[in-house]
């Protein structure tokens, strides 16, 4: 496991645990794309401050939650893809949720400067292909 896949595996431990190592592997200018979430913090978070926020309402909104890492891809040496299945259980309501996902996570100097969401492998994958010239 390459260092940058660590630290991506850091930051998905420490989510629900502990936001402030969480926050100090964030870049300060960190941008975080979650607007196609299906949960409660969709939107897109930019600065710690916003990412503190976004924190807070996964607080809110859920009893439980917990990601595991199932998959790594390592396109290039600042780039991490992880998929992702997640279980959670929500606050007051107890609605069980069950999915799974995938994630562009962009590092510069061992620090997250870019991350996006996808609702499916496929759809990160896609996004991360260079370009093919002329078409």
């Amino acid at each position: 496991m390459s260092q940058n896949a660590d630290i991506i595996g850091r930051v998905a431990g420490y989510f629900r645990k502990d936001p402030d190592a969480l926050l100090a592997l964030l870049d300060p200018d960190i941008v975080m794309d979650w607007s196609a979430s299906r949960a409660p913090y969709a939107g897109v978070y930019k600065g710690k401050d916003e990412i503190r926020h976004m924190w807070k309402a996964t607080e809110d909104a859920w009893d439980e939650w917990d990601t595991t890492i199932v998959e790594t891809i390592e396109p290039d040496a600042e780039t991490v893809v992880i998929v992702t299945h997640v279980r959670a259980r929500g606050q007051g309501s107890g609605v069980v949720v069950d999915a799974h996902g995938a994630s562009i996570w962009k590092l510069r100097d061992g620090l997250v400067t870019y991350a996006k969401l996808y609702q499916e492998k496929a759809e990160a994958l896609e996004a991360i292909r260079p370009e093919q010239a002329g078409t």
